[in-house]
């Protein structure tokens, strides 16, 4: 469980920080309201803390000295005080603190709450750092991993690209322009042939001021730019921002490609995205791609019968059910209405076969219930075997046995025209 070493000494602050740390999910909170306590609490056997969010100007410590506690620890630690000191403030920097933050208005503990959730991610976000000057690049790169980023890099264009590629966790690249052969303006073409700017952001860096060059750099594809001499606060908040922008388009990509009862894929994922990434499909001899379609049997007089919000409660079923069947490398997508859709990558005609069979008997074993209600359901299957081209094809033999199971009987899978 992660844990937190608050140390302040004001009651009011306390109490509306703890308040903060639950709304973002940090309920393991150690609390000292000086120097010693939070001596006392480091020594405690429950686990040393992962974060320390720090008063600076404490009763028994008044100049900062729990900064230095918090660096013996090894604790990443965050100082929040009312103390506004430039000399202070860069001293506390310059130790390692991931961040100094001023409590002069109600939005400063926001700010920190905003600043401990990306914390919580950023171990999963890489960071790329172009630069062929190794003590430059290195510095970058240490004030980078302040914020926790899983840290990369590459001190030339080809080592970087290659970076990229075996790394697809790299959300973003900081890059120097003036590089040794091929410069960052190649690197930049080079990404932006490969990947979207919201795929990949791209940051230039420079320490030397020409507006000519960086206005090249932003139009070539780069997000933003940066003074390499800058201050590493700033650095971090431009990378937070660009960062924030890659997830909100992502955000709003997958909201657009999803179902929004099931949760599931969306016919507009089908044949916008899924369709793309099929065409490199390869398959083993005796396997196969495979496309199944589910039509759910009598579902229209579960609605009429029983509700709109009943039959909400059967598709969200189901869909939990294609869910639970799929493997790592098949698609569920939910096509409208009761209609629904596996895309099987890689499977032999057998293994296909048996998984939707018993795929048929869970469903008809596992009743749904909704407001104390219990009802069973059934699906019946058309399944076909499609070449990466060819989805359409496939999807129009699948709909045909779909048809033909559900005119045989209903809850039958279909493999084969009849």
């Amino acid at each position: 469980m992660q844990t937190t070493l608050l140390v302040e000494d004001a009651s009011f602050f306390e109490k509306a920080i703890v308040k903060k740390l639950h709304e973002v999910g940090r309920n393991q909170i150690m609390v000292a309201r000086n120097y010693a306590e939070a001596e006392s609490c480091l020594s405690l056997p429950i686990g040393e803390p992962d974060l320390a969010l720090v008063d600076l100007t404490l009763p028994d410590a008044p100049d900062g000295e729990i900064v230095d506690l918090c660096d013996k620890w090894k604790i990443p630690t965050i100082v929040f005080t009312s103390r506004f000191d430039p000399k202070t403030r860069k001293k506390m920097l310059q130790k390692g603190v991931i961040d100094y933050v001023l409590k002069d208005s109600p939005g400063s503990l926001n700010y920190v709450a905003d600043l401990i959730r990306r914390l919580a991610k950023n171990p999963k976000i890489g960071i790329l750092v172009l630069d062929d000057a190794t003590v430059e690049r290195r510095a970058i790169s240490r004030i980078v991993s302040k914020h926790l980023y899983k840290v990369y890099e590459a001190a030339s264009t080809d080592e970087a690209l290659t970076c990229l590629k075996e790394n697809s966790d790299i959300k973003l690249v900081l890059a120097d322009y003036f590089l040794p052969g091929k410069d960052g303006f190649a690197f930049l073409k080079a990404v932006r042939r490969r990947h979207s700017p919201e795929q990949v952001g791209i940051i230039g860096m420079s320490a030397v001021t020409n507006s000519d060059n960086r206005v090249r750099f932003l139009k070539y594809g780069a997000a933003d730019f940066v003074d390499k001499n800058g201050s590493p606060e700033e650095l971090l908040l431009r990378i937070s921002q660009n960062l924030a922008y890659i997830y909100r388009i992502e955000e709003l990509n997958n909201l657009a490609m999803r179902d929004s009862l099931t949760g599931l894929y969306n016919r507009r994922f089908l044949f916008d995205e899924l369709s793309k990434e099929i065409k490199t499909w390869k398959a083993a001899t005796k396997r196969r791609n495979w496309l199944a379609l589910f039509d759910l049997d009598s579902f229209k007089s579960v609605n009429d019968s029983r509700g709109h919000d009943f039959g909400d409660a059967v598709l969200k079923s189901f869909a939990q059910s294609l869910t639970q069947f799929a493997r790592d490398e098949d698609y569920v997508v939910r096509l409208g209405g009761d209609e629904f859709c596996a895309v099987l990558h890689d499977q032999s005609e057998e293994e296909v076969h048996s998984r939707l069979a018993a795929l048929l008997d869970e469903v008809e074993t596992m009743p749904v219930e909704h407001r104390g209600e219990k009802i069973s359901f059934k699906t019946s299957i058309g399944v076909a075997p499609f070449q990466p081209d060819a989805l359409p094809d496939a999807l129009k033999a699948a709909d045909v046995r779909l048809y033909s199971a559900k005119r045989t009987g209903r809850g039958l899978l279909a493999v084969s025209d009849q």
